[in-house]
């Protein structure tokens, strides 16, 4: 078993030093491609270590950093983070009050039990808001998935917008 995580451990590892000699972009077109929506925005990942393959998702949160245009307070706001075959690892819908400019506000996920780490690979971060008449949010944020051995998984996202016009990002999990 041990072997199989440093297997694991190595192979991540090699995907991070992709990351960055080719840049978040780069590797992402070197491991199979990206998404329109990877390629629109600043998406990057900073983590000290990374989780060993098997260790389950235990808990999830999301900061959102409001820039110039906030999020009314009547806006629903979907969270959804998802697995590599779109299940729904860990969510959290709610209007959350209004998200002011130049605020920060954190929301914790509700994680679902046996999600893995393997499973998180290729997985997504999926954002829908469902505005009352016009809305335009712009912001950033921090995913943060931590693990069952202690490991985490950052992924940080700047200068975004979604509105009554975009209302859904689709954003690929970083490891």
């Amino acid at each position: 078993m041990r072997t199989r995580n440093f297997s694991g451990r190595v192979a991540a590892s090699a995907a991070a030093v992709l990351a960055v000699v080719f840049g978040a972009a780069g590797a992402a077109h070197a491991v199979g491609g990206s998404s329109p929506a990877a390629s629109s925005h600043d998406v990057s990942s900073v983590h000290g270590r990374l989780a060993a393959p098997g260790a389950t998702l235990t808990d999830a949160s999301i900061t959102f950093f409001t820039l110039d245009d906030n999020k009314d307070s009547d806006t629903l706001l979907s969270i959804q983070v998802l697995d590599r075959n779109n299940k729904v690892a860990a969510s959290a819908t709610g209007f959350f009050g209004q998200f002011g400019d130049g605020t920060t506000r954190p929301v914790t996920l509700k994680v679902r039990s046996g999600f893995t780490w393997d499973a998180l690979q290729a997985g997504h971060l999926r954002l829908n808001i469902q505005p009352h008449g016009d809305d335009t949010w712009k912001f950033g944020y921090e995913l943060d998935l931590n693990f069952s051995d202690g490991d985490f998984a950052p992924t940080i996202a700047n200068r975004l917008s979604l509105s009554e016009d975009n209302k859904t990002r689709l954003d690929p999990l970083q490891f």
